[in-house]
């Protein structure tokens, strides 16, 4: 079967993609009825407006486009235009190139409005992204959770030990958690852990990785602190626990332990924490053995 010259414009007329007929300069002859609807405009004002007037001069893809096609005679891409109503449209577009009857460059251009599929599209790597660092963040607190904190001190560990730094593992228990969540509920004990968290992370550095690893459970690792810096750092962090008040009076009391080890040491960071989580654990003993029964 051989196409007629009424089979190609009925091709034209009824095609669901935009057509657009113009020359390399930005000229613009002819446009398709899906076209018109795509811009929102009639054929006449497209003609009129040209390429000039129906790009959004703001969108730098234009330039790398205009410049493929020039380079290669085609080009296939999104860029904005400007709907006969001043909306702008992510539009795909796909252009040729070619010389008509005559020998005149003409460029035949086919565009369609995908700014729903790249909305979604955004709006489905936003969720992603959000997704993922639900993996590695603490909901309650904003910490690194102990999935985020083990990936992120493994990677710490492996500059310590090319640099040749000093490693300290801070691990930090809530001694009257199950107080607090018993006689006053676990809005306070919520209370309770966020100021853990507040104190953890204004008195440590801002390059030290802090994290919530379990329920009432603290870990920080921190590089080149000397020794004196570790007990300051206590210290502070003690203090402002010691000024917090969660519920009728009730304070946050913590057990603190220290893993520290020299910059030859090649140790994972779950042997770290388990020193830190036994150096607190002493601490919380000698605490029980020394209250009054």
């Amino acid at each position: 079967m051989h196409l007629g010259p009424e089979d190609y414009r009925a091709m034209y007329d009824y095609s669901p993609d935009g057509a657009l007929f113009t020359s390399p300069d930005g000229r613009v002859f002819a446009a398709n009825p899906a076209a018109c609807k795509i811009l929102g405009r009639g054929e006449e004002e497209i003609c009129r407006l040209g390429r000039q007037g129906l790009m959004d001069h703001d969108d730098d893809r234009w330039r790398g486009l205009l410049a493929e096609r020039e380079r290669t005679g085609r080009v296939r891409g999104v860029a904005r235009m400007i709907r006969g109503d001043g909306g702008k449209i992510e539009v795909e577009m796909s252009a040729r190139i070619f010389r008509d009857a005559h020998g005149q460059e003409r460029a035949c251009t086919i565009i369609n409005d995908v700014t729903e599929r790249i909305r979604m599209e955004c709006e489905l790597v936003e969720l992603s992204e959000r997704l993922r660092a639900l993996t590695v963040t603490d909901e309650l607190t904003g910490l690194h959770n102990r999935r985020g904190f083990v990936t992120v001190a493994r990677q710490v560990l492996e500059i310590a030990s090319r640099q040749g730094t000093r490693v300290a593992i801070l691990f930090v228990d809530i001694d009257n958690m199950k107080v607090i969540n018993d006689r006053y509920g676990h809005d306070s004990g919520d209370e309770a852990i966020r100021a853990v968290a507040e104190a953890l992370r204004d008195e440590l550095r801002s390059a030290d990785s802090v994290a919530r690893i379990g329920g009432d459970e603290f870990a920080a690792l921190a590089l080149n602190l000397g020794d004196a810096e570790l007990g300051s750092v206590e210290q502070r962090i003690r203090g402002r626990l010691q000024r917090v008040q969660v519920d009728a009076g009730v304070g946050v009391a913590v057990s603190v332990g220290w893993s520290v080890h020299p910059a030859e040491a090649r140790l994972t960071i779950e042997q770290l924490l388990a020193d830190a989580d036994q150096a607190m654990y002493h601490e919380k003993t000698v605490k029980r053995s020394a209250s009054p029964t």
